[in-house]
């Protein structure tokens, strides 16, 4: 029998609640496209103001977009600042947009030193 702590299980359904595991594209019981799901959360990081070096943030940007994209996440909210890591953030944002790794991407009101990511509607 397995229980919720077995590691191929992970995640529910938020249509019907059947818990599925992390790999299933389709939900067993309901047909919803769990790729799609969403909690409607936002998550907010700063990818900027830690001593972080372009490269670096970048890095830890790819990370939140996986995360992002494997959990129920809606949006990120990255915290960029106004220099170097937000212009190559914009750019490689393009490449995710391009690739439709992602809805989309805008800055955060006028706030001009944080990205808004869409992951899911």
């Amino acid at each position: 029998m397995k229980t919720s702590n077995s590691p191929e299980r992970g995640k529910s359904c938020l249509d019907c609640g059947m818990e599925v595991s992390t790999t299933t594209k389709y939900c067993p019981k309901c047909d919803a496209e769990l790729s799609l799901q969403s909690d409607g959360s936002i998550i907010t990081e700063d990818i900027a103001h830690h001593g972080e070096r372009v490269h670096e943030a970048m890095l830890k940007l790819d990370q939140l977009i996986e995360q992002g994209k494997a959990d129920v996440t809606a949006k990120l909210r990255i915290i960029v600042g106004s220099g170097q890591i937000r212009d190559e953030a914009n750019a490689i944002l393009g490449g995710y947009l391009f690739r439709r790794d992602i809805l989309g991407f805008e800055q955060d009101g006028n706030n001009q030193g944080a990205i808004i990511i869409s992951l899911r509607r």
